[in-house]
């Protein structure tokens, strides 16, 4: 059985208490190319970037 999980929409949850599900090709958001949310896409990278900037900092200081 494949894993199916309900896509959340990070947008329209922020700030509820109960998480929205993706409205996936309806949404601008959505990149059906990837079936992956734009902003989760964003947030992914920026998190990549951070964690790269620590590792060459911690090499530096080290």
């Amino acid at each position: 059985m494949a894993n199916m999980t309900i896509p959340v929409c990070p947008l329209m949850s922020a700030g509820s208490t109960i998480p929205l599900v993706c409205l996936q090709e309806r949404c601008a958001w959505y990149m059906a190319n990837l079936k992956k949310c734009a902003i989760g896409v964003l947030g992914h990278n920026q998190m990549l970037d951070i964690r790269e900037k620590m590792t060459r900092e911690g090499k530096n200081n080290g």
